[in-house]
């Protein structure tokens, strides 16, 4: 609290600065929205008429950032403190009030034992059924009274006995205020001086205006008639706040004397000068930080000049105040980051809604131009001749595409990971010397450009060329770079649109003299759908079928796909229009014939469909009663891949030419989606074997455990990137790895490999969980790519001992499950594998009872997601404890299905599940 001694200013100044070394410690538990409370707290109790409203503001604070049952104020009324105020329940507020207790039994320091405490506090601490006390004194000269805390739960923590330290504080404030008040020694600190402190500590926590609070606190502060607050930026000095002053008058002259101020340098600048705003005399300015951020400029009106001890508090002033203004400037910088990250995400928004190519560029420059306030930005997009080509822009003339072209080369050359170029002078920079001259023609200076990429084809180029002399942002670039990768992806989708809309164009075209071309189309889209939501050969087979039928109105439809080895024509689908004559046709009709027979032969080599003849050994006798039939190639323009043949049962409705060449038709315009599917299948069967080739083909044996696991990969064609391992220890130990590498395909199996390698290779040197990661790390970090890493947990289960030792590196943590239904996550922290060497991890160990089971699973089983809420360790944990009597491969199946049961039946992404139980 202030001492009595000093001035308004000094009190103010010493009080501030103890709150703010207060504040410097919340790592011991005062969290900032805590300190907000309390700071608030004491700015509400500035405004108060009387004292004891104004402690109920502070201990009704207190209570809630200390999460205390009970607290008291106690003050001195002669030789005795008196409860004034008390925050809680009403019924023990009202019985407590106006209790006593003797100023003598006050201890000289905070007290935390119940058992030494007072009569008094015990007695309060037994109505309040508290089993916890935190007894502060409150002292200015002498005892001024006590601030009691009380609570049923635990003791307080340190951070929360900081706290109640802190609100004690503000009560010292608040008494030695009010005393002032009515007559006290405080040197006129009384509550305008309160309010004054207890509107600084509010606004420290209030960033955003921060400059306006600074001018104002500073104003009050040393009686100043106003302030002024310049911010530094590009070298010149920008009006950030003021107070006293009209911020649209002429302010020229008070800038001129700040600019001289600051290139002076002396911590406080007095001056006494002509033509300054609101008819004041004198300037003082002081330099906020080093280097300055901003000046503080305070003019005093004629006979109020500053005196020596008004500047000197200045000084240690600024310092607080240059570290608000640095915060208030982050918290601006992030509103800016925000409203840019909106913006980006219109760009993509608005893009993306029309599916048009030009809709789409000229949404982008728009924006583009807006988000860096530049006049000139261009969209270039690359031809098949790797040429650029101008697509849409704003501002531009002459030969800008050569600039283009250069930049583009520069992207792409040892920058490509980033696939940016900057360059603020173009007629000196060596790397575009070739093209000087056609940026001298189109009048570019400067330029900021970035590759637009999907995948790693590079479809063209996003640039930006300022104006001479303008300035980019330093956080210019990465936003132009996440630009570009949001537009290549929404100028793919439009071309592909527009593609697939020429040629849905140019089908419905060609069809539209057929009388049945609507149902086509209906067929097509069937089809299509069926494989687009399955990605699936079967289903989109038998959704050819099921729409044949429907849309030719035939009886049956049959497709067979050529065998591995092409010696049997096989039978994949079949769809039969009744469903009471399903199980007999399927008996005669789905059945394999050979190959090389002649009609299916012609069918293949030359895609012309045949009708079925009689003769046919199998279906002789249907044909005979009047069943008739076709086989029509399902053909892309390379190959036929499939057979469709068509039945009708029904003698009166024969099929014929029409209902052949329909056939075709459709059987021609679904070949896409089925030869996607069957590549689709082949690619994701080839896939399957290179991620399985990577686990372990047997599950370890190792007395008195038993071990399950599973892996299931997503619909995805790309390989994932989940793998595990075993390893017997030479001390008869299980060592049991599991990770995830980021990111998919043949990168991300190499990395699979590559960390099945470190823990073959380094588990048997260093047997110990944190050990092992720790050099683990070392390893990824010199093999990985940049950018990518390895999320790992490594447990190693002594079955002899009962113990299992864990370590994990930003991996989900290994759930253990004990005989009673308990569950424990075996959690640490760590950094993940591949960012930064020289880590160290910790461990975790725990018993291991007989019956026990230790869990290690992928984010693929906990981000499973349902209408976007994701499965989470909530529902884990409980299949875990209703399913663990299973065996453990039962119990690893049982919560892969879960979690599949749970997406929709269909994974988004890999799972692994790993169940290791102690057995008898």
């Amino acid at each position: 609290m202030p001492p009595t001694n000093c001035t308004p200013a000094r009190a103010w100044r010493r009080y501030f600065t103890g709150v703010v070394a207060q504040a410097d410690r919340q790592a011991t538990g005062i969290s900032v929205d805590g300190l907000a409370v309390l700071a608030r707290a004491l700015a509400a109790a500035a405004g108060r008429p009387t004292l004891a409203e104004a402690l109920d503001d502070v201990a009704n604070a207190a209570r809630v950032v200390v999460r205390a049952d009970l607290v008291l104020v106690r003050v001195a009324v002669g030789a005795r403190l008196e409860a004034v105020a008390v925050a809680g329940p009403p019924a023990l507020a009202a019985e407590l009030e106006g209790t006593h207790l003797p100023a003598a039994d006050v201890p000289q320091t905070t007290l935390t034992s119940l058992a030494e405490a007072p009569d008094a506090a015990r007695h309060a601490a037994q109505r309040a059924a508290a089993g916890s006390v935190l007894l502060v004194p409150i002292r200015t000269d002498g005892t001024a009274g006590t601030f009691e805390l009380y609570r049923t739960g635990p003791d307080f923590s340190d951070g929360e006995r900081l706290a109640a330290e802190l609100a004690t504080s503000q009560v010292a404030l608040v008494l030695r205020a009010f005393a002032a008040a009515d007559g006290g020694t405080l040197d006129a600190v009384g509550p305008p001086m309160l309010e004054l402190v207890g509107e600084a500590l509010a606004a420290a926590f209030d960033e955003r205006d921060a400059a306006s609070d600074i001018c104002r606190i500073a104003t009050n502060l040393v009686g100043a008639q106003c302030a002024i607050l310049w911010e530094q930026e590009y070298g010149w000095l920008l009006l950030a706040g003021s107070y006293g002053v009209d911020a649209q008058g002429d302010l020229s002259r008070a800038r001129e004397l700040a600019i001289a101020a600051l290139e002076e340098g002396p911590p406080v600048h007095a001056l006494v000068a002509e033509r300054l705003p609101a008819g004041c005399s004198t300037s003082a300015v002081l330099a906020l930080g080093q280097p300055p951020l901003g000046v503080l400029q305070l003019l005093f009106a004629p006979g109020n000049e500053p005196d020596d001890v008004q500047l000197a508090s200045l000084t240690t002033f600024a310092v607080r105040a240059a570290h608000a203004l640095r915060s208030s400037s982050r918290t601006r910088a992030l509103e800016l980051e925000l409203e840019r990250e909106r913006a980006v995400l219109a760009v993509v928004g608005q893009a993306t809604s029309e599916l048009s190519l030009a809709h789409t560029l000229e949404t982008a420059v728009g924006h583009v131009a807006q988000l860096l306030a530049v006049e000139r930005v261009a969209v270039y997009l690359r031809t098949e001749e790797d040429a650029l080509i101008p697509a849409a822009g704003y501002g531009l003339t002459g030969p800008h595409v050569l600039v283009a072209q250069r930049l583009l080369e520069l992207a792409l050359g040892p920058a490509r990971g980033q696939a940016t170029v900057d360059t603020e002078d173009v007629a000196s920079d060596e790397r575009l010397r070739n093209v000087r001259e056609a940026a001298s023609e189109s009048e570019i200076e400067a330029a900021l450009a970035a590759a637009l990429f999907v995948r790693d084809e590079v479809i063209g180029l996003l640039a930006v060329y300022p104006a001479p002399g303008q300035g980019l942002a330093e956080n210019d670039v990465p936003l132009l770079g996440r630009l570009a990768g949001l537009l290549a992806v929404a100028v793919q989708n439009a071309q592909l649109h527009e593609r697939t809309f020429e040629l849905s164009t140019q089908r419905e075209a060609a069809l539209a003299s057929e009388r049945d071309s609507s149902r086509r189309v209906r067929a097509l889209y069937e089809i299509s759908r069926s494989f687009a939501q399955s990605l699936s050969l079967e289903a989109t087979l038998e959704a050819l079928a099921r729409t044949v039928v429907d849309v030719l109105d035939v009886d049956a439809a049959l497709i067979a796909l050529p065998d591995g080895r092409r010696e049997l024509l096989t039978p994949r689908a079949l769809h039969v229009k009744d469903s009471h004559l399903a199980d007999a046709a399927r008996a005669i009709l789905f059945r394999p014939q050979p190959f090389g027979a002649a009609p299916v032969q012609r069918l293949f080599r030359r895609a012309e469909p045949f009708r079925l003849e009689r003769g046919n050994a199998v279906l002789e006798p249907f044909l005979a009663k009047g069943w008739t039939g076709a086989v029509v190639p399902v053909a892309t323009p390379a190959e036929t891949i499939a057979a469709l043949t068509i039945f009708s049962f029904r003698p009166g409705n024969p099929i014929g030419a029409e209902t052949i060449d329909a056939g075709v038709a459709i059987a021609g315009q679904a070949a896409l989606a089925i030869d996607n599917a069957r590549l689709y299948q082949q690619q994701k069967e080839f896939a399957d074997t290179m991620q399985r080739s990577l686990l372990p083909r047997e599950e370890p044996a190792v007395a008195s455990l038993e071990v399950g696991e599973v892996y299931e990969s997503s619909a995805r064609v790309d390989v994932g990137g989940d793998v595990y391992d075993f390893l017997q220890l030479v001390d008869g130990r299980l060592a049991v790895v599991l990770g995830d590498v980021t990111g998919h395909g043949v990168e991300a199996t190499a990395d699979m490999a590559m960390a099945k390698f470190v823990f073959r290779s380094l588990a048997r040197e260093h047997p110990e969980p944190g050990d092992f990661l720790a050099f683990a790390n070392d390893v990824v970090v010199d093999e990985i790519a940049p950018g990518k890493f390895i999320t790992m947990t490594y447990v190693a289960v002594d079955p002899a001992r009962g113990e299992v030792a864990c370590a994990n590196a930003g991996h989900p943590p290994p759930r253990l499950v004990l005989p009673d239904g308990t569950v424990r996550s075996l959690e640490t922290p760590g950094l993940v594998l591949g960012i930064d060497a020289g880590q160290e991890y910790e461990e975790v160990r725990a018993e291991l009872p007989v019956g026990a089971t230790i869990v290690l699973y992928t984010d693929g089983v906990v981000e499973a997601r349902r209408n976007g809420e994701l499965y989470g360790t909530e529902r884990l944990d409980a299949l875990l404890v209703e399913q663990r009597e299973l065996p453990a491969r039962e119990l690893a199946h049982a919560v892969t299905e879960d979690a599949r049961r749970y997406s929709g039946g269909e994974l988004s992404d890999d799972l692994a599940v790993v169940v290791i139980r102690r057995v008898p």
